[in-house]
């Protein structure tokens, strides 16, 4: 009975002595079989019937979507090995690989990747897989991508590149993964400008130091004021 301690056995106890039935959860939905990683119960959900690309009504996510989101690699092999849509996207036009990057879930996006995932598809606003990873600082994830051989100078629809989105959220390890991959700091977007402020200007410092000569870090330093004061 709620709010009354000691009514009755506790269900700890009758657990105990039934441990075959403790924490045992029956899910009422593919989505949240793959949520709770459960791949037993993914596959009898699908042998019932239920579609592996079924959409959920509220976040208009497949099951290979919330593998993604929650990490369930083992959901997330098994969907894709029984013929889940890698190419399905959600509202916001993302991908498996859009969602595994925003949550930085590195052995998803291997396990995509291998799977021929595209990793140049993009959302609503343009952004890849690598503009999400930058963003939220995901630099393991994103380094993965790289290995992959996709292109790190894919632009968004504001041509705002993934060193872009890395500099103006402040996300210094995935500034300097992007920078020893070859990508610039000196690209500008369709306005001709550089996008952030000054916290992007001590990004670059930050991240130069390490990698170059004194003389090339004063020379692009004073060409990104240039750029800011023109």
């Amino acid at each position: 009975m709620p709010g009354v301690a000691n009514s009755g056995p506790s269900t700890s106890s009758r657990e105990t002595a039934n441990p075959c039935s403790r924490n045992k959860v029956h899910f009422g939905s593919i989505h949240d079989a793959v949520r709770a990683g459960d791949v037993k119960q993914l596959s009898e959900i699908v042998v019932r019937g239920a579609s592996i690309n079924e959409v959920d009504v509220l976040h208009k996510f497949t099951p290979l979507h919330w593998a993604a989101h929650s990490g369930s690699l083992e959901c997330l092999h098994w969907l894709l090995w029984h013929g889940a849509d890698i190419t399905h996207v959600t509202m916001r036009g993302w991908t498996a690989s859009h969602i595994a990057a925003i949550r930085g879930q590195d052995a998803c996006v291997q396990a995509l990747i291998m799977n021929g995932a595209n990793l140049t598809a993009q959302d609503d606003r343009g952004c890849t897989p690598l503009h999400l990873a930058a963003t939220h600082g995901h630099s393991f994830t994103l380094q993965i991508m790289l290995r992959s051989g996709v292109d790190p100078s894919v632009t968004d629809k504001r041509e705002w590149r993934p060193v872009h989105y890395a500099a103006f959220h402040g996300r210094l390890g995935c500034l300097q993964l992007l920078v020893k991959w070859g990508c610039s700091i000196e690209d500008v977007d369709y306005n001709g400008n550089l996008p952030g402020g000054s916290h992007l200007l001590l990004s670059i410092m930050a991240t130069l130091r390490p990698l170059g000569k004194p003389k090339i870090i004063k020379k692009r330093t004073k060409k990104f004021i240039r750029h800011r004061t023109d």
